[in-house]
């Protein structure tokens, strides 16, 4: 069961979710531009996000723990490698979904995750949002629809389908990361990503990746995802699943601006819009947080 502390933290435990989880979904942002740079096949790029970011994982964990690193991951459980498969399934689904569809239909999609967790963290803690979390829901979904005006194809079916199983991983994900809060989630992750390398290099051949496109997948893998995923995964101890859901839609508004910086393509003016609102929803959304002293 989970405690009550661990549902009911103080405005300064709030603050911290919001900040460490916006710094994870800032260090995230370029996903889509890295994704843009590598050629390759999908399923070999989940095969490279998943087998470098375990061995950063695995770097991590052995600073960290020392000879208790191994033990530790076992102690994880059942529990552990619950999360561990949500974060794979969902991470690899969201690059194949990616490769199958347009970028603007995966993100109308997604923009219903905050909704989904929403109803999950009801179903599973009884959590309710309150009212500034409802309607940021509301304004977050406006602006990623906004940011998607002209780019939605009905892409692939699989694509679509792909999308939808992203979103209600990453629902679940962080609900039941607030479910079990004494889960190690950099452990989680770590075998998440282990999952993510069998798969790729199983079904595909990511040796046959070379040149920039090998050099931007050890970016990828080496440095934004593992700490990213690590940062997020940290934010559901002490803010709603909702919440986090819908600073995961902060990517939408930076992606962008991201592709505009590095590959000179100036973003259409919807998606300047539909940033600045899911700002805006984020905004409204902390301001719970953010606007006590306790």
């Amino acid at each position: 069961m989970t405690s009550p502390e661990a549902l009911t933290p103080t405005s300064r435990q709030r603050r911290f979710g919001y900040l460490v989880t916006t710094l994870g979904v800032l260090w995230l942002s370029p996903d889509a531009l890295m994704q843009r740079l590598i050629e390759g096949d999908a399923v070999a790029i989940v095969g490279w996000r998943g087998a470098l970011s375990m061995v950063t994982l695995a770097l991590y964990l052995l600073w960290r723990d020392g000879a208790e690193a191994v033990s530790r991951l076992r102690a994880g459980g059942w529990r552990l490698l619950v999360l561990a498969m949500l974060y794979a399934i969902n991470s690899s689904a969201f690059v194949l979904a990616i490769d199958l569809s347009s970028v603007a239909d995966v993100l109308v999609i997604l923009a219903a995750t905050p909704l989904c967790a929403a109803v999950l963290a009801w179903f599973v803690l009884r959590e309710i949002p309150d009212r500034r979390t409802c309607l940021a829901i509301v304004i977050g979904a406006v602006g990623v629809l906004i940011a998607a005006i002209g780019g939605v194809s009905g892409g692939s079916p699989l694509g679509m389908a792909l999308a939808v199983l992203t979103t209600l991983n990453l629902a679940a994900q962080f609900t039941m990361l607030r479910r079990w809060p004494q889960v190690d989630n950099v452990a989680a992750v770590f075998v998440g990503s282990f999952v993510m390398a069998i798969i790729g290099f199983t079904f595909a051949d990511p040796l046959a990746m070379e040149g920039m496109s090998l050099f931007w997948a050890c970016i990828l893998g080496l440095f934004l995802t593992p700490v990213a995923f690590t940062l997020v995964t940290v934010g559901p101890r002490y803010i709603g699943a909702a919440e986090v859901s819908l600073l995961m839609l902060l990517e939408t508004a930076l992606g962008p601006l991201w592709v505009w910086l590095v590959m000179s393509e100036a973003p259409a003016s919807t998606a300047l819009i539909g940033g600045a609102i899911i700002v805006l929803a984020i905004i409204v959304s902390a301001s719970s947080a953010f606007g006590r002293k306790t």
